[in-house]
This record gives C-alpha cells, structure tokens and sequence, in this order.
C-alpha cells in the first residue's frame, strides 16, 4: 500500500491539480492508496486556520470528499509506528536532517505497516533507513 502524504492530498483538493498526480493517483485501484491520520490532523488544521468564506467552503468540501474516499483505510499511529517513529526520528538527525514530529509520524506509520509514501518533499524523508519513497510529481 502506498501511503499519500499531507502534499499529495492538498495537490488533490487544488482548484487544478497536476495532470501528473492526478494521472499517477488514477493508476492504482482503491485499495493501493490511502492516507493517515496524521494527514487528517494537518489537512483540518490547515483548514481551520482559515477566514470564514468561500475558499474555505470550498477546501471543506474538497476535503470531504477526499475523507469520504479514503476513511475505510486510514491508517492509524499505534505501538508499532510509534516505535518506527523513534527510530526514524532517530535516523534523521544522525543524518544531519531532523525533522518534524508530523514528518516523523507519517515515516512510522509507514514504516510499521510496510508501506510507501508519496510525497512531493522526498528530501525530508532522506536518510531514513528501509523507508520507501515515491514522488508522484515526477
């Protein structure tokens, strides 16, 4: 399963997301792709911090829609990615390259579940040891 960071999620809910992630997400069947919570927590937050009006209107929606495609599959943050959590937190700063908590979190969950991760950021994610990462940006 490949797991779709908070990026590719956003890049989905654009007014006019790239053709090529658009193309890249249409390649796999409902069962390839998901998201984490961790990508909820960041998505309603980024949304919450927004003015009342139309574009959050809008981005409610959007997101509502991506939720309601996802929500049998989110993967959850448990023992296991806590502990690929660490341990990825760990390899991170040894390379010379900490990184956030939520970063953190997202390499866990993945980590501990066996999973890929599709960001637009694969720099962030350097260093992490058995993490298998795909920019689906090109």
């Amino acid at each position: 399963m490949i797991v779709a960071d908070t990026n590719v999620v956003s890049e989905f809910m654009r007014d006019e997301p790239d053709p090529i992630v658009l193309a890249w997400a249409g390649s796999f069947g409902p069962s390839d792709l998901t998201i984490c919570v961790v990508t909820v927590e960041e998505i309603e937050r980024g949304i919450g911090r927004l003015p009342a009006g139309s574009r959050r209107r809008q981005l409610e929606q959007r997101w509502q829609h991506q939720l309601a495609a996802f929500r049998e599959a989110i993967l959850v943050y448990d023992v296991l990615a806590a502990k690929a959590t660490a341990q990825a937190a760990i390899d991170a700063e040894a390379a010379g390259r900490p990184m956030s908590l939520a970063d953190a979190q997202i390499a866990g969950i993945c980590l501990g579940g066996g999973h890929h991760l599709a960001t637009r950021n694969v720099g962030d994610f350097e260093g992490i040891a058995d993490l298998a990462v795909i920019n689906p940006f090109g």
